[in-house]
């Protein structure tokens, strides 16, 4: 769960991003959510819950927005879906989400490799995880971050806001 200080910090993120010149110029939103298999499902549907909550009363855009949700559970299994901000706060969408196994090779370079690919059209990610990821090699991530992933993406972990 979010204290109201980390809300804040992420609320701060989030318009940050959505102000980048370029980016966002009105209608409807489209954004991502992705959510890390490695993170309990109780945690993720309280996390999503309250972060769609501050979301919704953030920013007016937040009420109509195009949700694209991902659910990261290993390299190869990166399960793509069509949601709503509404849906997420009522805890519909974690089905399809099991834990990854420790066996399962999970790394960041496949994920961010995944979002530029299939995402680029999303003007704001927001990765929720807990860091159970490999990172393999920093040049390709940097390359897959460039030029506009890197300004997209907000990477939540242990309730912050983090850098990649």
């Amino acid at each position: 769960m979010y204290t109201d200080i980390q809300l804040l910090q992420i609320k701060n993120a989030v318009m940050r991003v959505l102000r980048v010149p370029g980016n966002y110029s009105g209608g409807i939103l489209e954004m991502a959510i992705v959510l890390d298999g490695s993170v309990p499902d109780e945690r993720l549907a309280g996390d999503c819950a309250q972060l769609c909550a501050a979301l919704k009363r953030t920013d007016e855009v937040f009420r109509n927005v195009r949700l694209n949700l991902v659910k990261w559970i290993s390299d190869d299994r990166i399960i793509k879906e069509i949601s709503s901000l509404a849906a997420l706060q009522m805890g519909k969408g974690f089905d399809g989400i099991e834990c990854a196994h420790k066996g399962e090779e999970k790394s960041l370079d496949e994920l961010l490799r995944q979002l530029k690919l299939f995402y680029a059209r999303s003007k704001l990610i927001l990765l929720i995880t807990d860091g159970d990821f490999q990172r393999k090699d920093e040049t390709k991530i940097q390359e897959h971050l460039h030029p506009f992933l890197g300004r997209k993406l907000i990477v939540l972990m242990d309730g912050g806001v983090v850098r990649l």
